[in-house]
């Protein structure tokens, strides 16, 4: 087995993939504290006028699956709110392609966040699977959160404008 071959076969079966019945997320990178982030640590959020956390631009980002589960608790007035948690099965190639840096080191993306299906989504998981010459494959878990409720003082990531189109009529046809 030649590393090589084998790995750009794997990504030629991804972009196939991809095209047939892929989606895009928008994903935004953190900018670290001293790099663009300004945020109390203690309280976990932006200090008046101080900027708060802050991302690079989206970049999107084609995934090969989301899985969704929906949050099972009840959404009442006077309680909480639903929370979705969502798992993205993106090819590594993609996400270099895509721009995002140092996507073999799970630690620098766990304060990223992406948006699907209309909803931002915190990074929970992050996990790089199937080394072969490079990654190939990253599984990102992620939980909603709730922009203007959650991030106080955070000006929040800028919003892309993405359209989400309606689902197929029918199957793709293999070939």
């Amino acid at each position: 087995m030649e590393l090589r071959r084998e790995l750009d076969l794997i990504n030629k079966h991804f972009d196939w993939m991809h095209r047939t019945q892929g989606e895009v997320v928008v994903w935004y990178e953190f900018l670290p504290l001293g790099n663009g982030s300004a945020y109390d640590d203690v309280y976990d959020e932006g200090p008046v006028g101080a900027g708060g956390r802050a991302y690079k631009p989206g970049v999107l980002l084609p995934v090969l699956r989301v899985q969704e589960r929906e949050d099972q608790k009840r959404a009442i007035p006077d309680a909480r709110l639903p929370m979705q948690n969502v798992m993205l099965f993106v090819a590594a190639k993609a996400m270099r392609d895509a721009g995002v840096e140092n996507v073999w080191e799970y630690e620098t993306h766990f304060n990223d966040m992406f948006k699907w299906d209309g909803r931002f989504y915190t990074v929970h998981d992050y996990m790089v699977r199937g080394r072969l010459r490079n990654e190939v494959y990253i599984m990102i878990e992620g939980i909603q959160v709730y922009v203007d409720q959650e991030m106080v003082n955070d000006p929040g990531p800028t919003d892309l404008p993405t359209t989400d189109l309606p689902w197929p009529s029918e199957l793709p046809t293999l070939g």
